[in-house]
């Protein structure tokens, strides 16, 4: 049986190759440092690594819709190589990320500081539209005492 997410896309190992469980599934855990450990009747527990990619330069990853993004298939017209963009976190380097099972990621955004500005800003505009009726009323009343 092949791993795949809600969507139907394969999740793939720390080598890129799509993960193949074999027997009937009886544990999934998944550790912090991305180790997939599967317990199956049949076979016992095995593990797979997570893959996880640490992206260096995002603006070139192309948006696939739902949440997706990829590699642009068009390496050598935008000068880079996939090398260039993300790094494959293998070894040692899988210290680098975290991963938690059974948790929702935040936004890391404020609310309440993001709506505040918001206000702010609102009120600004609002002043400046105000500025430039009022010049454009002096405008006119200049131009009319000519």
């Amino acid at each position: 049986m092949m791993l795949v997410t809600s969507a139907g896309h394969k999740v793939l190992d720390e080598n890129g190759e799509p993960i193949l469980i074999e027997g009937n599934i009886k544990d999934i855990k998944i550790s912090e440092n991305g180790l997939l450990i599967v317990d199956t009747e049949e076979y016992g527990e095995k593990s797979f690594g997570i893959g996880i990619v640490s992206v260096k330069k995002p603006q070139f990853l192309d948006r696939l819709g739902g949440n997706l993004l990829g590699l642009p298939k068009n390496f050598n017209a935008l000068g880079v190589t996939e090398d260039d963009i993300l790094t494959a976190l293998t070894g040692d380097s899988r210290n680098q990320a975290a991963v938690r099972q059974g948790t929702l990621e935040s936004s890391n955004v404020d609310l309440s500081k993001e709506m505040t500005d918001l206000i702010n800003v609102q009120r600004s505009y609002q002043f400046q539209s105000r500025a430039v009726t009022m010049a454009d009323q002096m405008s006119g009343l200049v131009n009319g005492i000519r």
